[in-house]
């Protein structure tokens, strides 16, 4: 699976890995640190035409500047196995870039996930998934409720990742410099 996000910068990107290490080590849950990268995703597919999408990523990178997203709280996607996530809020300029980008990612795509379309869209930054059981929430859930999670993110890059079943790769970065 292929995934057109923005990948966090410092201080959240080593915010993200410590929370996912001290999850870990407190209740056992995941290491995604050893596999994933930290991110918000804006459109995810099995396959893209990758020099295609690179030029989509480059025209949209050198039009948009720098920008801020706010995050707040903690969500949970439910499930056999929950969803742990930081909600990035969607202002009018983030829901802006999305709808603009949606179609021109969409046509270097195939059989995109509907999830991320712009009505569906929920951006987030995953915190644990695959193996926190609802059992286990609570517990969590306390915890993560006393840390502070209200974060102006700075967003720099469109970046493609892949999941290759082992680990996020990182396949293209494009920096915004509108």
């Amino acid at each position: 699976m292929h995934g057109v996000v923005s990948v966090l910068e410092e201080p959240h990107l080593g915010q993200v890995y410590q929370l996912w290490a001290e999850m870990n080590r407190q209740f056992g849950v995941g290491s995604p640190e050893a596999t994933a990268v930290p991110h918000f995703s804006y459109h995810v597919a099995p396959t893209y035409d990758i020099e295609k999408l690179k030029a989509v990523l480059a025209e949209t990178a050198v039009s948009t500047p720098p920008f801020t997203v706010k995050t707040t709280g903690i969500g949970i996607f439910p499930g056999e196995l929950p969803v742990l996530y930081i909600p990035v809020a969607r202002s009018p300029k983030l829901q802006a870039l999305h709808t603009a980008l949606w179609p021109k990612l969409q046509a270097v795509a195939q059989e995109s996930l509907d999830y991320y379309n712009p009505t569906n869209w929920f951006p987030h930054i995953t915190l644990g998934h695959n193996d926190i059981t609802p059992a286990q929430l609570g517990p969590i859930v306390t915890w993560l409720n006393r840390q502070f999670l209200a974060w102006d993110v700075q967003v720099s890059n469109f970046t493609l990742l892949h999941d290759n079943g082992e680990r996020h790769v990182t396949l293209h970065r494009a920096e915004l410099a509108g």
